[in-house]
């Protein structure tokens, strides 16, 4: 399978968390150091696009139909109309020298995001998870590049840390931190490191591999089901989306050799 661009979508620097919002019908994404949060509505291929005073790390569902940001200042509600963030909780604010990265929303409906840093050598970041109170709690450490989360079953957490190159299963209690690996997706006989990722109705994994060109579908044993090729290298992430939930998102970051990188790809499956 290949994915192809989705016609008339900007460029970015580093395009990140899909999220494809079934009521609207909508696929919103984020470019990182663009600052900007784009939306496509599928149907009539009208494009949109907010820039923000902040920078951004991913894009999550929130609450009754609002969005939140992970940013480089924490958690912070998102206005799509008008780009205006809304600071919920702060996180690592005495860490300039971080930013918050990939996160989603957990089955529990609270916000997920990893902190990293923005330079080398980098010191461990973690996972941070906002609860119900407006307080933030750190959930997971030793982290390097926070990346692709994602939930099996509620108690369950899929997480990657790219330049680990390690994907692992995670038990997630409802309440406390994540304490326990059940196990880890060896996938050092793929090209590339793994990034964002998103699962399927079967609970099979689709996994970005930045430098990779491509995203793998594995399923829970690490077996490579399928794969999605690009004709960019560094691919970031991908949700699915459409109206019937059969179109893959691809998000990817720009690569001076290749003129499509930084764009929007789909593959219908």
């Amino acid at each position: 399978m290949r994915a192809e661009p989705v016609a008339d979508t900007p460029y970015v620097d580093l395009g990140e968390g899909p999220l494809w919002e079934p009521g609207p019908q909508l696929l919103r994404w984020i470019g990182i150091p663009d600052r900007r949060v784009l939306t496509l509505e599928p149907s009539s291929g009208e494009i949109r696009s907010v820039e923000l005073d902040v920078t951004p790390g991913t894009l999550m569902p929130y609450g009754d139909g609002e969005l939140m940001l992970a940013t480089e200042r924490g958690f912070e509600l998102f206005d799509p109309a008008t780009g205006r963030t809304t600071l919920v909780a702060a996180v690592e604010a005495d860490r300039p020298d971080r930013r918050m990265n990939d996160g989603k929303t957990d089955p529990y409906g609270r916000p997920v995001a990893g902190t990293m840093g923005r330079g080398e050598p980098r010191e461990p970041g973690s996972l941070y998870r906002l609860e119900p109170d407006g307080g933030v709690r750190a959930i997971l450490g030793g982290l390097d590049i926070p990346n692709g989360l994602a939930w099996p079953e509620p108690d369950r957490l899929w997480h990657i840390d790219t330049t680990t190159r390690r994907i692992a299963l995670y038990a997630y209690p409802e309440h406390g931190p994540v304490v326990e690996r059940i196990r880890s997706l060896d996938v050092s006989h793929l090209p590339g490191s793994p990034d964002g990722m998103t699962l399927d109705a079967d609970g099979n994994l689709w996994v970005a591999f930045w430098d990779g060109w491509a995203v793998h579908c594995l399923s829970p044993g690490g077996v490579v089901l399928a794969s999605v090729e690009l004709p960019v290298p560094r691919v970031t992430s991908c949700a699915f989306g459409g109206a019937d939930g059969r179109t893959l998102y691809i998000t990817s970051a720009r690569s001076d050799q290749h003129p499509l990188s930084g764009g929007l790809f789909s593959v219908r499956l």
